[in-house]
């Protein structure tokens, strides 16, 4: 087991992580701007660090195994740049002085130099480039879609999708992302290699929406109604009324429409294992949890 120090814990994929590592018996510790106000499971160490603020890191790392960055920067240039590329290069530079073994960044499936559009998939490629090239050995993450991303998209037990989404992706548990990470601060030879993170099971978007949307109301799959928001329309409804507060989703949305699924889990299987959720388990998981009154993650 290992000391493991989480930095945006307090965010989705932070959070699952945190949850993982604990699971498998691993000391979590929570570096945070505000430790005061962070809300983290019991058991969690947290401590104050930010990525913009480098001269917080060192102490922020000292006496930890490995770091996990689960960043976001947001929308805006600046702030991406700042977290995503600046920051994990800090992070770096902190962890060799910290004595860190190794670090894994979790990142998405277009934050490639093939695939980057926008100014945070592109602040997150050069942030893994830095990392990959620095001095603590380092794992990369590009992960597809995430299961636990769905109920994003069902309203009223109908869906709303985000442009057509008529090509294929590869759903994948967050939970089972998490035990590969969590292995693969074990593995040394994990060290270097930047992984392509999705399941086994192809569909698209939509079908996955429907699915999800059929087994928490009990509706059968063809009476799901579906409704599709041209992403133009989308993109203008939120410069105009919503401050921009859905820029980076639909700059997703917008690549996922046109590209689908870009990942090669070959070397993702061959070293960390084939994800063992289906998403026929995972469906089931939900509609226990929602009828049991859990609100989905």
């Amino acid at each position: 087991m290992a000391r493991i120090a989480v930095l945006g814990a307090t965010g989705y994929l932070g959070g699952h992580a945190v949850t993982r590592l604990l699971a498998d018996g691993h000391t979590v510790r929570a570096v945070v701007r505000s430790p005061e106000t962070a809300q983290l499971p019991a058991g969690v160490e947290v401590v104050q660090g930010d990525v913009t603020e480098p001269s917080t890191l060192t102490a922020a790392l000292a006496d930890v195994d490995g770091v996990l960055l689960a960043l976001n920067g947001g929308s805006d240039t600046d702030r991406a740049n700042a977290v995503e590329e600046t920051g994990v290069a800090d992070v770096a530079a902190a962890a060799q002085l910290a004595g860190v073994q190794q670090i894994l960044l979790l990142t998405g499936m277009y934050s490639q130099p093939a695939y980057a559009e926008h100014p945070w998939e592109e602040a997150k490629s050069r942030g893994a480039e830095l990392l990959l090239a620095g001095p603590v050995p380092a794992t990369v993450f590009r992960i597809g879609f995430i299961d636990e991303t769905l109920p994003q998209f069902v309203r009223g037990g109908g869906v709303t999708m985000l442009g057509k989404q008529a090509l294929p992706v590869r759903p994948i548990a967050a939970d089972d992302i998490m035990a590969a990470a969590s292995r693969a601060f074990g593995l040394p030879e994990t060290a270097g290699k930047t992984y392509d993170v999705a399941g086994t099971e192809e569909m698209t978007l939509r079908e996955a929406a429907v699915a999800y949307a059929s087994a928490v109301t009990s509706t059968p799959p063809h009476q799901v109604k579906v409704r599709v928001m041209p992403l133009p329309f989308m993109r203008t409804i939120n410069r105009l009324f919503m401050g921009g507060r859905m820029t980076r989703v639909l700059g997703i949305m917008g690549s996922m429409d046109r590209l689908g699924d870009v990942t090669d889990t070959t070397a993702f299987f061959r070293d960390l294992g084939e994800p063992p959720t289906s998403f026929r388990e995972w469906l089931e998981k939900q509609r226990r949890a929602i009828a049991d009154g859990v609100a989905p993650r």
